[in-house]
């Protein structure tokens, strides 16, 4: 008998850090302390820092500033609206980690569990890692530029003086490296979860498709215990339609935010691409900020589309079982089981824009467009 045991959870320590560094989980120290922690953090991360970017846009003294500013500032203050959005939603985020440790125990043969290390703990890692590593390399990349270059990270507004002493420079320096890592931090949080959140449902549908397809197969006589397999297959799969209504309804206007902000970001990209470059660094930059916008989007749209599939393929996995040897009783719920996985199960980011791979290749589409448009009339 295979005996090892899954723990999907144990995939959300590292994600869950990021809260903790943020001040929102309890550390195990004095919860007024922790309180205190949270509001200095909010003041400075979600709330002064957004502010400063956006100040900076209104006092831009020229076109370049004008415009990197306003795509840092759109792209921060995206970040805290989706900060704010998931922080609201922490309880229900804690409640399906209860739910995917249920799940967990019904993986017991040993095809399930490769399957989970390959398909599901390797991918969410890779996830965590890839974001994690992209998000503090552009952080440590803009001090290094700043540093070289004697400017500011970003030319946003400061009230210091910050050209005429070197410690003002190093604390305006200091104000914008803690203040972008720190919201690094919360981009990650913010980034990550969804993504892998899709990874581990798609991935437990596809288990319970691999449990479906065996029934009756081993235990041909037993039509007892066949019964019951299905039984709770068709009770996982009602866990698993709720699980991923709930992880929607968490998820809907975090992704939404980010849908409008990578929509508005691509398209001042191009303007400033087409209008007003004028230098092969400006190019490199702006390109290169184009593709990681979309790359960003791609995870989640990705994983919603895989949701889609392994769903719709649970039918063909019913069909493998051995239901034609099976009771009356165990075909009657066979026929009740296909007729519930017909459903489409589509998720949505604002009840309007799809989250799968269909809207990624529409904006796609759309800042292709939007470039043709652009270039001829330029």
């Amino acid at each position: 008998m295979f005996q090892r045991q899954i723990e999907t959870r144990a995939i959300f320590r590292r994600l869950f850090m990021t809260w903790r560094v943020l001040g929102i989980i309890l550390w195990p120290f004095n919860k007024y302390l922790r309180i205190i922690y949270d509001i200095l953090m909010n003041i400075f991360i979600t709330f002064a820092f957004p502010v400063h970017l956006t100040l900076g846009v209104i006092f831009s003294s020229n076109q370049e500033q004008f415009f990197t500013n306003l795509i840092i500032g759109i792209a921060s203050v995206s970040c805290t609206f989706k900060h704010l959005l998931w922080r609201s939603r922490l309880a229900e985020m804690q409640q399906i980690n209860e739910i995917l440790a249920q799940l967990d125990d019904r993986v017991r043969v040993r095809e399930d569990y490769e399957y989970y290390k390959r398909s599901i703990e390797r991918l969410c890692n890779f996830m965590i890692n890839f974001f994690t590593r992209c998000y503090f390399s552009v952080g440590v990349t803009a001090l290094f530029i700043a540093l070289i270059t004697g400017e500011l990270l970003y030319p946003a507004f400061m009230p210091l003086q910050w050209r005429t002493s070197f410690w003002n420079y190093v604390a305006a320096i200091l104000f914008q490296f803690v203040g972008v890592m720190l919201q690094i931090v919360q981009n990650i949080a913010n980034d990550v979860y969804g993504p892998v959140v899709l990874c581990m449902i798609s991935g437990h549908v596809h288990l319970l498709a691999n449990r479906v397809s065996r029934v009756g197969h081993d235990t041909e006589e037993n039509t007892q215990s066949n019964y019951e397999e299905l039984s709770k297959c068709i009770e996982d799969h009602k866990l698993l339609m709720s699980t991923s209504k709930t992880v929607e309804r968490i998820a809907s206007l975090s992704y939404l935010v980010q849908f409008v902000a990578v929509g508005i970001n691509l398209c001042i990209g191009l303007v400033y691409l087409l209008f007003f470059a004028d230098n092969y660094f400006a190019y490199v930059y702006y390109t290169i900020h184009i593709t990681a916008i979309m790359i960003e989007l791609f995870p989640c749209c990705y994983f919603g589309s895989m949701l889609e599939c392994e769903f719709h393929d649970l039918s063909y996995a019913i069909f493998s079982s051995n239901w034609p040897t099976q009771p009356r009783p165990f075909r009657r719920n066979v026929v009740s089981f296909t007729e519930m996985t017909l459903r489409e199960v589509t998720m949505y980011a604002g009840g309007m824009i799809r989250i799968n791979l269909d809207s990624f290749f529409a904006t796609c589409k759309m800042g292709y467009s939007f470039f043709t448009v652009i270039q001829t009339m330029k």
